[in-house]
């Protein structure tokens, strides 16, 4: 998936305070899902792995990049509404850890976690086995 996943924290760095800033482009995920079929709905839980190159650096200085493994889980609601067409909607929420800034002041280096709330919708056709 495209992402426009970003964010500043303020860092100690020199003793001067500065911006931490992440930001990541695309985020990949690997999941199962199981639910119960009611009729023609599938009412579903789902989880599994994410993946993001998530970079971080100061404000005007260089990026570092990493690619973050984290996990996700969500829920969702899928149903079937003419043959072979299904809609759905679900929520995702994706934790890819943290990343940090380093300093070089005494004190610790700033933290940014890096979580996402997603909520998307789709319609798919299934095709018929021959």
């Amino acid at each position: 998936d495209w992402s426009n996943l970003n964010g500043t924290s303020t860092a100690n760095v020199n003793c001067a305070f500065a911006g931490c800033e992440t930001k990541a482009d695309w985020l990949a995920t690997v999941r199962g899902r199981a639910g119960w079929a009611i009729d023609r709905v599938l009412l579903y839980g789902t989880g599994g792995a994410a993946f993001a190159p998530v970079q971080t650096g100061f404000n005007g200085g260089p990026f570092q990049s990493t690619t973050q493994v984290g996990w996700t889980a969500g829920a969702g609601l899928e149903f079937a509404f003419a043959p072979n067409w299904t809609a759905k909607a679900e929520y995702l929420y994706v934790d890819l850890g943290n990343t940090a800034c380093g300093t070089d002041c005494f004190g610790p280096s700033t933290s940014v976690k890096n979580t996402e709330n997603i909520v998307r919708a789709g319609i798919n056709f299934k095709f018929n086995p021959w």
